[in-house]
Formats: C-alpha cells, sequence, structure tokens
C-alpha cells in the first residue's frame, strides 16, 4: 500500500496511529502467544516501513513513535470493550453540545441515523444527517396609521 503525505508531521501522526492500532488490536482477538507473535510480525513490517522512507527526520520519527506505541502496548495491554461500552462512551461525547437539538442529532448519528463517507485509513469519517429546520417567521409589521 502507497500513500503520499503531505507533510512529515502527517505521516508521523498516521504512522503513530498505525502503529498503536498495529500493535493493540492483535491481542485482543487472539491469545497472548499467538498475539505476540503477531504483534512482532506487524512490528517488523512496520519498522521496515520506517526504515524505508527517504527524509531523515521522518524516518527517525517514524522509528520513535513506533518503538513508543511497541512500548506502551506491551506494558498496558487493551483489555476488549463491549459494543455498548463503546456506544455509551460515544453518547457521552455528545455532551459537548449545550443546546439541546444538537446534542439529539449528535445522537442520532451515533446511534446509526444519517450517512457515513470517508475512511479511517483515509484520516476520518464523516458523519452527516439532514434535518428540517423550519423557516423564521417574518417580522410582524406595525399597523397602519390613518
Amino acid at each position: 500500500m502507497t500513500q503520499a503525505f503531505h507533510s512529515p508531521t502527517a505521516f508521523t501522526r498516521h504512522c503513530l496511529a498505525a502503529a498503536a492500532l498495529a500493535l493493540a488490536l492483535p491481542a485482543w482477538a487472539q491469545g497472548a502467544g499467538a498475539a505476540k507473535t503477531s504483534t512482532d510480525n506487524r512490528y517488523q513490517q512496520e519498522r521496515a516501513a520506517c526504515a524505508a522512507m527517504s527524509d531523515p527526520e521522518s524516518r527517525t520519527s517514524c522509528l520513535r513513535d513506533l518503538g513508543a506505541a511497541r512500548q506502551q502496548a506491551r506494558s498496558q495491554p487493551r483489555a476488549p470493550v463491549s459494543p455498548e461500552q463503546l456506544q455509551r462512551n460515544a453518547l457521552q461525547r455528545c455532551e459537548v453540545h449545550t443546546a439541546a437539538d444538537e446534542r439529539a442529532i449528535c445522537e442520532r448519528m451515533v446511534r446509526g441515523e444519517g450517512e457515513v463517507s470517508g475512511s479511517v485509513s483515509g484520516g476520518g469519517l464523516i458523519r452527516s444527517i439532514e434535518t428540517t429546520v423550519p423557516a423564521p417567521m417574518p417580522p410582524a409589521e406595525p399597523p397602519l396609521r390613518q
């Protein structure tokens, strides 16, 4: 898979996110021995991708981020999270909206209403929902003087 990155910072963020995900996810789905082998294999693949980078600064950042993600995955293995907990977490993120109608729209999108576009590998998912907003009432005209 080849991707073009517009800045070293964008690649570093991508590399760190991919490394953290690659190192953490196998431990959830597999037993300890198989997860370690899978994690080590993935680490070697990611490390080779970092080492192949031509920009020394990007290569150094990528290797540093990959090593940090590997160390964190080893020291703090993540427990599986239930779909119910994931939904509760998503609904809690809607609490940032102080207006009741905005919060309600956020909660509807969390529950699956609306459209989803984009991809995680492309930078994120975009969720949208179409709502009808009534037109404002025209101002009342003052009575005519006679």
